[in-house]
């Protein structure tokens, strides 16, 4: 197996990752709520995210501006980090992320899905009350109320295969169509910027990061190339 997306970019790039609070990191094969951040009270939004981060980068006296590269939720925190510190991001990569659209695209039905993404399996570490939980819908309404994209390159990368999941689907939301919708919303991230490519991960469920890592590192190198241009 190859190296990661961190390590392969560390090669050429200075790399940052960071453990939000209340998120979960592994120990082997058992999940754990990471113990390398302050606990804080749940549950949190997007600007919340944003702010701590953009505080953090400060204090670890990280120059910017960034590329973000963002995996799921995190398409909403950077989306609205750009959006509020357009002067610090050169260009985002968004993988199989979150679109600030999903709530309008599922319609009537969202909130089964906004119940599905809150949900924690019982007698996981996302069930205890440090875990981080996220207010999707104060998060997209701030997204919404946020400055406009700035003009850096984005690209977007999207799953062909579905969510992988034991959970049953909630009555009126077949799996099939929690797919559909989710990938059909992926339309507004290509549409933020002009000429953002959207480059489908065949054969990746949605951690496109651990199944085609070398996707995500070219992605990222790409915008870095088109950000220098």
């Amino acid at each position: 197996m190859g190296p990661t997306v961190p390590e392969a970019l560390a090669s050429g790039h200075r790399v940052c990752a960071y453990d939000r609070p209340g998120t979960i990191r592994y120990s082997g094969d058992t999940p754990v709520l990471t113990d390398r951040s302050t606990p804080v009270p749940q549950p949190r939004t997007a600007a919340d995210v944003v702010a701590e981060l953009h505080a953090l980068l400060a204090a670890a006296e990280v120059p910017g501006p960034y590329l973000l590269t963002a995996h799921s939720l995190g398409g909403l925190f950077a989306q609205l980090y750009a959006r509020t510190y357009p002067g610090d991001v050169r260009g985002i990569v968004f993988v199989d992320a979150f679109s600030a659209t999903i709530p309008e695209m599922f319609g009537a039905r969202w909130p089964l899905y906004r119940d599905i993404l809150s949900a924690a399996p019982p007698g996981t570490p996302l069930d205890r009350p440090e875990a981080e939980k996220i207010d999707v819908d104060r998060s997209v309404a701030q997204v919404g109320a946020a400055g406009p994209m700035p003009a850096v390159p984005i690209v977007v990368l999207t799953k062909t295969e579905p969510f992988q999941t034991a959970l049953p689907p909630p009555p009126g939301l077949p799996w099939e169509d929690t797919n559909r919708l989710y990938e059909q919303a992926e339309t507004a991230l290509v549409q933020l910027r002009p000429d953002t490519p959207q480059v489908f991960a065949t054969g990746s469920d949605h951690y496109i990061q651990w199944h085609d890592p070398d996707l995500v590192v070219a992605a990222t190198e790409l915008v870095a190339h088109r950000a220098a241009e």
